[in-house]
């Protein structure tokens, strides 16, 4: 309890599919990061992969956060839950993936927020088609192969 002040707030976010689809934000993002976001603000989220998650918040804000560790099974599932006893999302508060089994939903692995860069949505789309790009393999050239010959032959 902080100054006679304690509240709970949990929220199962329910990620859509791979594709993100956000209304346009018309602010400018200052490119300072927040250390927190305020927890009761936030409309939903977007799992990107393992190590983003897009928050969107009241005011059409978006808020792109860059998970210190990969969170493993996260992009799989695709949902996650967290709580707070403040008014704030912060970073380095824990989120929990949300998985389904045997009909049920069950917490899986917890992991650590990072800190929240405001984002545009021009430079989510961007971050996005830089992420989904996969780079060209390299030709590998075939070595050249000498015959071995036994000596019993």
């Amino acid at each position: 309890m902080i100054n006679g002040f304690c509240s709970t707030f949990a929220l199962i976010v329910l990620a859509t599919g791979a594709t993100v689809s956000i209304a346009a934000d018309e602010e400018e993002a200052t490119g300072e990061s927040e250390r927190c976001i305020n927890a009761r603000s936030i409309r939903g989220a977007d799992v990107i992969d393992d190590n983003y998650i897009l928050f969107r918040v009241q005011g059409r804000r978006l808020y792109l956060n860059a998970l210190p560790n990969s969170c493993r099974g996260l992009s799989r599932d695709r949902r996650f839950s967290y709580e707070t006893y403040t008014r704030s999302l912060c970073e380095r508060d824990t989120i929990r993936v949300l998985k389904e089994a045997g009909g049920g939903v069950y917490a899986g692995r917890a992991c650590k927020l990072g800190r929240f860069q405001p984002i545009t949505e021009e430079e989510l789309v961007e971050f996005i088609g830089d992420r989904s790009v996969t780079p060209e393999p390299e030709a590998i050239e075939a070595p050249d192969l000498e015959e071995v010959v036994s000596p019993d032959d």
